[in-house]
């Protein structure tokens, strides 16, 4: 069955499902293989409130899919970050993690953030115990490094809109952590892992306690502190070590859409290197007119430019400015060529850059209840964490076409006089240049200090209602610290001449000494001049160029909210389920940069200023569960619904919603459907005005080849609310001939319009290019080559994701214990973006990065997780397996394997495509001491699977491991 097939047979049966009852759902199956659900039911039959809901539920008639990932997968899996076991969950795509983090210079390096349904992580609300947390990023995201994993006893994934139930940001999805307020006793932990290859080492520690205080109190305490040192630099890992990039075929023409060499457009790679060394590469010559420059001195004339003349072409720069022969590789094209005489240790554009940024952090946490009466108790809680990520490391400066004057004194006299013979009206030269010998330009850390408090009343109002109310705070107080590149000062030590008599004027300046050219006029201004042909920089020059680079970051909240739930009357088939509650909320960011960075004298600066911005929300809800069947004919049936009024300060007045029904008409299965209107607020970086500008070598459809290019993105005050519409349908199997197995199959169809996003420069340019769209975002040079793309955030774009999530659970007793089976499955029928003027970005089916690292942002077409664990009262032992499978390189190109290949065509590439890989993990715990104690040792990617070899440069960290076989033992305590 094809594609389009499958998509008629999967709609016409959610459109079954709608037809038949109405719009909302319960629950998928807990994770946690400790107990099966039966078992659980049977624990609790008291109505809880269960995430996604305001009404109290038992058992698995929850109104939305909820999928409920317990301590006892973390344990199976030998993980101490929920984050982590999130994540391996195929309905999340990890953007956030130490793993993508290492190439973003952003305001939390280290962060682990959430992202249902590859929507983004600003449509994931993350709450803790059915409250918000205050964000620790520009983005509005939750950090879960800052809550103490060792006291979080379950997540409870939402997996569909409930804005309804929480207010903004809930559109794809919530992910609630809930706490062991209600812990006995005494825990601890503590483990330590290492990879094969000696990095990736880590540390965990971790001990909580709880006890009673009289007879009405009990107060909970815990504390843990991790440390993850990451990887090294690319060369670490063979798959990153091959330097797999994308060339431009130089024998394809971009005018007449014709390749003359047999092969496609966009070349993949082994092998790839800048054409740039520590010796300097000559890139052309520039007359008094502008004229006469062409591109790294190659030998074939392209259209527009004239060419070197024969004595320049194909030559470098050795440490004394003489000019010797350079070695092009193959297919240079642009910055870019297979192999060439490059010298350097490492690959420039990468330079000593972590594939894993290291990060640790500690947090803490107290919480206490006290019954001030026999029907009212109160609750308080402070919880601190401190968060560091980094250093991440970028890539030495590079310096693209830098003009040197002719009369350089850093050039030698014998290059002079060649330049001139062969060109007497040359008056600078053009050169390409990497300064790898100063080591890295970015070298970036960021601490984030975090706390909130909590204080809260619940209690008995008579007749079967409960009310409850509450105040949170929360603060995060975020540090940037990197080391960058003074511009002024820079560019002026580039610009060196000599002294001599007819320029040394009364300064007093030493005949025949090299100095800055402003050093002429302003003798005492101590600029140190910078030969480019030397190895690395002179310790003065190095602490007067190379700066540190700061940002401040404040973000705060403040939250209100009361509910009171009950049950007002009840029908013949039960009693009606009544919330009500309203809540106030108030967000606040505010950020600053250091002093040169404000003035704008930092190249390339990776920090900003974030203007004070408020966000004031006072929203009410109610929420109503009405039986109309019980154990009839037609077996059980329910009706939910829930309406939210919500007024902003900024964005205005909001309405969302939500309803649906849950039908069982045997026991054995269920049928649910829900439909819902949700909405997202702009989030502080969205909606500063400032901009950041990042120099990225990105390919270049108007000049040909890759081409260093200024990405300029900013945010946009007036922004609005997007809006979101969820349909969720599906069906939960309990067959009773089956006992212990428990399977749902959900279909989801989220549509959000004014979806807040930026394009990024290579659609944009590829818009330009193509459809004569976009091009006012694009500033030329020139010669016709870009040179900087503005991107900035708009409310004008559409986002889809359409799917199916599979969750299944089954325990089987096996002689002295018990088979547990977990199955988590993701179908991806489309996840895709259409920007204001209808470009059109396909996110589905694509596993590969396509060409700039800060675009990595794809899913496969789907993705399968499964863990199969023996367990008996002493030991147990499991195996995790997860599968991605085949998919596209680069959604913007077609290969030989596609249709519509043809080497003529101006997307057409060698290669498109990323092999599937297989994942095994392997755990093994064994109790002691009558189960006070538990060792337990961890094995994963058993088989060491590297990643695909058809990835660019670093890989792709967001479906595949970058670390290889790594292992982890540990011990752990209750006492």
């Amino acid at each position: 069955m094809n594609k389009n097939s499958l998509m008629v047979a999967l709609r016409s049966t959610s459109a079954a499902f709608a037809l038949a009852t109405v719009a909302y759902g319960a629950p998928v199956f807990a994770q946690d293989a400790s107990a099966p659900a039966e078992e659980e039911a049977a624990a609790d039959t008291s109505d809880i409130i269960v995430t996604g809901s305001r009404l109290g539920r038992s058992g698995y008639d929850a109104p939305t899919p909820v999928n409920v990932v317990g301590q006892e997968r973390l344990s199976n899996l030998g993980l101490t970050n929920v984050a982590e076991a999130l994540n391996q969950i195929p309905s999340f795509r990890a953007i956030a993690s130490p793993a993508l983090n290492f190439f973003r210079v952003n305001g939390n390096i280290g962060g682990r953030n959430m992202d249902l349904r590859g929507l983004g992580v600003t449509r994931t609300l993350t709450l803790v115990d059915g409250r918000r947390f205050v964000p620790s990023s520009d983005n509005g995201a939750v950090d879960l490094n800052a809550i103490p994993n060792i006291l979080v006893a379950r997540s409870e994934v939402v997996t569909g809109g409930a804005s309804a139930a929480y207010g903004a940001n809930a559109v794809s999805g919530v992910v609630n952590l809930i706490l062991d307020n209600k812990l006995s006793g005494w825990k601890a932990k503590v483990n330590y892992g290492i990879s094969e290859r000696g990095d990736g080492k880590n540390f965990y520690g971790a001990v909580a306690g709880g006890f009673d205080v009289g007879d009405r109190g009990h107060i909970v305490v815990g504390a843990e502190y991790s440390n993850e040192s990451g990887l090294g630099p690319c060369e670490t890992r063979d798959f990153c070590a091959k330097y797999t990039n994308y060339i431009s075929n130089p024998g394809y023409n971009t005018t007449t859409k014709t390749s003359t060499n047999g092969l496609p457009a966009t070349l993949v790679l082994d092998h790839v290197q800048f054409a740039y060394t520590e010796d300097t590469v000559l890139a052309g010559a520039r007359k008094p007119n502008g004229t006469g420059t062409i591109s790294l001195g190659q030998q074939v004339l392209n259209t527009g430019a004239t060419l070197l003349p024969v004595a320049l072409q194909g030559k470098q720069f050795d440490i004394n400015g003489n000019l010797v022969p350079y070695q092009f590789g193959n297919y240079l094209s642009g910055l870019f060529m297979q192999g060439g005489n490059a010298q350097n240790p490492y690959l420039l554009g990468l330079g000593l850059m972590p594939l894993v940024v290291p990060t640790k952090h500690f947090s803490g946490m107290v919480h206490g209840d006290y019954e001030l009466t026999d029907s009212i108790s109160m609750s308080a809680e402070f919880m601190y964490a401190h968060v560091v990520g980094g250093a991440t490391l970028g890539a030495a400066p590079l310096e693209g076409g830098l003009a040197m004057n002719i009369n350089n004194p850093y050039i030698s006299a014998a290059t002079r006089a060649t330049v001139l013979g062969a060109d007497p009206s040359i008056t600078h030269l053009l050169v390409n240049t990497s300064f790898w010998g100063i080591g890295p330009n970015n070298i970036a850390t960021t601490t984030i200090d975090t706390y909130r408090g909590a204080l809260g009343l619940k209690g008995d109002a008579g007749g079967g209602w409960e009310w409850d109310a509450s105040y949170t705070y929360g603060r995060s107080d975020a540090l940037l610290l990197n080391r960058k590149v003074r511009k002024t000062e820079w560019n002026d030590a580039l610009n060196a001449v000599l002294v001599t008599a007819g320029n040394v004027g009364t300064s007093g300046l030493a005949l025949g000494s090299i100095v800055c050219n402003t050093t002429l006029a302003a003798p005492t201004n101590g600029c140190v001049p910078i030969n480019p042909f030397a190895f690395g920089l002179s310790p003065q020059a190095y602490d007067r160029y190379i700066t540190d680079q700061s940002q401040t970051r404040k973000f705060q909240q403040h939250s209100l909210a009361v509910n009171l739930r009950g049950s007002p009357i009840s029908t013949w088939a039960g009693d009606v389920k009544v919330a009500v509650g309203a809540e106030w909320r108030s967000d606040t960011a505010v950020g600053s940069a250091d002093a040169l960075t404000l003035a704008g004298k930092i190249i390339n600066s990776q920090a900003t200023a974030l203007p004070s911005t408020k966000s004031e929300v006072i929203e009410g809800y109610v929420e109503v569960g009405v039986p109309l069947m019980k154990d009839g004919v037609l077996g059980n049936l329910d009706v939910d619904g829930a309406l939210r009024q919500t007024h902003y300060n900024r964005s205005g007045d909001a309405t969302t919603w939500k309803g649906g029904v849950v039908w069982a008409p045997i026991p054995d299965i269920t049928f649910r459907v829900t439909r819902s209107r949700d909405i997202r607020e702009p989030t502080a970086q969205e909606s500063s005005p400032n901009a950041t500008t990042t120099l990225l070598p990105l390919p270049d459809p108007f000049k040909g080849g890759t081409t260093n290019q200024f990405i300029v993105t900013g945010g946009n005050p007036n922004l609005k609310l997007e809006k979101g519409d969820t349909f969720t349908a599906g069906v939960v199997l309990k067959p009773s001939f089956i006992p212990r197995f428990n399977l749902s199959l959900d279909y989801y169809n989220i549509k959000v319009s004014g979806a807040i996003d930026s394009l990024t420069g290579s659609a944009i340019a590829t818009a330009c290019k193509n459809q004569n769209i976009l091009c006012n975002l694009i500033t030329f040079n020139t010669d016709g080559s870009i040179n900087t793309i503005q991107s900035s955030f708009q409310n004008l774009s559409k986002l889809y994701a359409e799917g199916f999530e599979l969750v299944m659970d089954y325990r089987i007793p096996v002689g002295a214990g018990n088979i547990d089976l977990q199955a988590n499955a993701n179908y991806i029928v489309d996840l895709s973006t259409v920007g204001a003027t209808g470009l059109v970005t396909q996110l589905d089916d694509w596993t590969g990065n396509n060409g700039s690292v800060t675009n990595i942002q794809g899913v496969p077409r789907y993705k399968l997780d499964g863990i199969v664990t023996y367990s008996q009262e002493a030991w147990s032992v499991s195996a995790h397996g997860r599968y991605v499978p085949r998919g596209i390189l680069d959604p913007t190109k077609i290969g030989p394997d596609q249709a519509g290949y043809d080497i003529n065509n101006p997307q057409s590439a060698n290669i498109n495509h990323v092999d599937s890989r297989f994942y095994l993990d392997l755990t093994a715990r064994i109790k002691i001491m009558d189960g006070k104690f538990e060792l337990f040792g961890n094995i994963n990617n058993v088989f060491d699977t590297q990643e695909p070899d058809q990835l660019r440069l670093v890989g792709n960290p967001l479906n595949f491991d970058p670390i290889g076989r790594a292992y982890k033992i540990g011990v752990s305590a209750k006492f």
